[in-house]
């Protein structure tokens, strides 16, 4: 049993905003800005349709949608810890936007522990975007150790993250502009200082971090790589 929440904890809560058809705001909004922005931040750091790219923590597809539509057919995959997300995005979204034949309904799967194994390949980009602001790093750690094996050495892996000055007060919240997004060490949504995102990189692995990349709401962009 964790020792910490984050609002996507509340399965009651989730589940009745999906029946209600609040899918894209569960999982924060910004539907097209975010998913653009995704899209375009992942084809400027050489992101071409050939590539297999997994989408880490993808909720209802908000980027599966412009990816899906940009890759070759069955080159877009997502994991998510939420089944009831990965349904809504792929019938309400995927299917709706008749994108159904160029992303396999098995290329989406739930999971708590960052399994990619499910797939059988190792993939040439990875994206997790407004995941890791909601957990502890030290389930960045985690996910590193475990997508290893499924993501070839040297490929890109990016995560975005709330950035806490170091010589911030470790303890006072911490407000982000723009979006006015309000941010703690311990709590969700989370920050972290910069040598803490440092320390949270496992042996093996390498951290670029990339910082502004305009993101609305001012999350930070950073790339990890492993050595294979």
């Amino acid at each position: 049993m964790s020792n910490w929440y984050s609002h996507y904890d509340d399965i009651d809560g989730l589940r009745g905003a999906v029946a209600e058809g609040r899918h894209r705001d569960i999982i924060g909004g910004l539907w097209e800005a975010l998913g653009t922005l995704q899209l375009d931040f992942l084809k400027q750091q050489g992101l071409q349709p050939g590539h297999t790219l997994i989408d880490i923590g993808c909720g209802s597809l908000r980027a599966g949608v412009p990816l899906t539509r940009y890759l070759d057919a069955g080159n877009y995959y997502g994991i998510d810890l939420r089944p009831e997300l990965l349904e809504a995005g792929y019938d309400r979204e995927i299917a709706a936007e008749g994108l159904a034949e160029k992303l396999p309904r098995d290329n989406l799967h739930a999971t708590a522990e960052f399994d990619l194994s499910v797939f059988g390949i190792k993939f040439d980009y990875a994206i997790a975007q407004s995941v890791f602001t909601h957990m502890p790093i030290s389930r960045l750690t985690d996910c590193l150790l475990a997508i290893r094996p499924n993501i070839k050495a040297g490929a890109p892996v990016y995560i975005t993250f709330f950035e806490r000055p170091e010589d911030a007060d470790p303890s006072a919240p911490l407000p982000h502009e723009p979006g006015g997004i309000v941010t703690h060490p311990g709590e969700d949504p989370y920050d972290v200082k910069p040598s803490a995102l440092r320390a949270a990189c496992p042996p093996g692995w390498s951290l670029d971090i990339i910082g502004e990349w305009n993101h609305p709401r001012d999350q930070r962009m950073a790339c990890f790589r492993h050595e294979g």
